[in-house]
């Protein structure tokens, strides 16, 4: 593991580099190196695979963690649909199932780890409920 790692360093430092010479004078930091970065080893056509697969995502039979690391695996190819914290919260709990959406679009979130702490919560009240029995 260690050798591939150093492959990876190696050719990476000498990628950025390049940039570095055809970029001559300017001062480069991390949104440029975030760019360049993006624009060598992320194609058109994946980024938009990427974006597809994040407006596909749903929470099916993933946990609810599960999902939440799906998802912002995710959301780097969706940043035109979720400008905000905010945007992220209301995305991902519009994608969770019927019976926790009901309870939690009521709450308001913050961040996505405190609605995904409240909807583990949920889940487990919901799953450790005893169904009624019908007779």
């Amino acid at each position: 593991m260690d050798c591939v790692t150093q492959l990876l360093v190696e050719s990476t430092r000498s990628w950025w580099e390049t940039i570095r010479e055809r970029r001559l004078g300017e001062v480069l930091g991390w949104r440029d190196f975030h760019e360049e970065f993006e624009e060598r080893y992320y194609s058109w056509e994946h980024k938009r695979e990427k974006e597809q697969e994040f407006l596909d995502l749903r929470k099916g039979d993933l946990t609810v963690l599960e999902y939440e690391r799906r998802f912002q695996d995710l959301t780097a190819f969706a940043s035109t649909y979720l400008p905000t914290e905010h945007h992220r919260v209301k995305s991902i709990r519009d994608r969770l199932r019927q019976e926790l959406k009901m309870i939690l679009i009521a709450m308001q979130f913050q961040s996505i780890r405190e609605l995904v702490r409240v909807a583990q919560g949920m889940k487990r009240v919901i799953r450790d409920t005893p169904k009624p029995v019908v007779e």
